[in-house]
């Protein structure tokens, strides 16, 4: 992860008013994007803007155009409106909201309750991946790491997740300037591996080469969820906004969250994209296909497959 992922997340939240007509949100370019749908046997009949902060002439092109495309195509799944890419994404996850969520409100966290009955099925995978990287000391010396991915789920009777639970290990040799970094210098007989020290900011010396530091090493390591408030990304900790993934998941099946990622992030790097992105379905970890899950997590690439049984 990056998954980074992890330094954006999509906030979603609605409620059904009646029986056909829904409302939903999501965070647009310049601030919370609302909607209201309203539906007709079935169909989408229209689609209105409730609240919106984008920028004139460039993102509400977007809302203007739309709307109307949705109802024709009868679904949120429409192309975005070249120049106004977040607008765009910003609506179609605001509809996809409100034609997703049921008309109850779940009393214990005040959020829209999701779709999601009793569950049925569970699954758990892990998957690992080394990396080069990230970066290298101030002697030149190459970091290397390696992340482990674990994840739980439960689905309903219908595939739709009941819930998630995610955590991942990233453990990088000791010369990584970070003290918070789970660290290996490798197995005994090595000849151990160059030390970072922050507090004097550079290499300082090797570590001890004997099973006794091997064994604390490990001992040591813990998991970006354990590592809590220490393990800060750009908007909150690693745990904050994994468990506000995991939240979003809840009443969704496989196949939107797999459009859901592949509309958000980098399929090279696993980030959000933003703006500045380079390519429009380029950028951790989340790809679900039918009964798997697939995440990208923080910062790097790490596919996990989680099938439910």
């Amino acid at each position: 992860m990056a998954l980074s992922l992890c330094s954006c997340a999509v906030l979603l939240a609605s409620c059904r008013a009646s029986a056909d007509t829904r409302t939903g949100q999501a965070d647009g370019y310049g601030g919370i994007l609302r909607v209201q749908v309203m539906m007709e046997d079935s169909a989408i009949s229209a689609v209105n803007i409730l609240e919106q902060h984008e920028t004139d002439g460039i993102g509400s092109r977007a809302l203007d155009i739309l709307p109307d495309e949705m109802i024709r195509m009868n679904t949120w799944d429409v192309d975005v409106v070249t120049g106004a890419t977040t607008t765009s994404n910003a609506l179609r996850e605001a509809v996809r909201v409100a034609l997703n969520v049921s008309d109850t409100m779940d009393e214990a966290t005040g959020n829209p309750a999701n779709r999601a009955g009793q569950a049925v099925r569970e699954g758990i995978g892990m998957a690992a991946t080394g990396r080069v990287g990230p970066g290298k000391d101030d002697e030149d010396g190459q970091v290397y790491s390696f992340n482990v991915v674990f994840a739980h789920g439960t689905f309903d009777e219908d595939g739709r997740i009941v819930s998630m639970a995610v955590d991942q290990l990233e453990v990088a040799t000791p010369n990584y300037s970070g003290a918070s970094m789970p660290q290996f210098s490798g197995f005994p007989g090595q000849g151990g591996y160059s030390l970072w020290d922050d507090s004097a900011g550079k290499v300082v010396g090797y570590t001890e080469d004997s099973e006794d530091n091997y064994m604390q090493e490990i001992a040591a390591w813990t998991s970006k969820r354990a590592r809590g408030e220490d393990y800060q990304l750009t908007s909150g900790s690693w745990r904050e906004q994994m468990d506000a993934y995991q939240n979003m998941m809840v009443g969704m099946t496989v196949d939107e969250v797999e459009t859901w990622f592949g509309r958000y992030f980098s399929a090279e790097n696993g980030r959000p994209l933003t703006e500045n992105s380079s390519t429009p379905v380029s950028m951790f970890s989340f790809f679900i296909h039918h009964a798997s899950v697939n995440f990208l997590l923080a910062g790097s690439n790490v596919p996990l497959v989680l099938t439910p049984v």
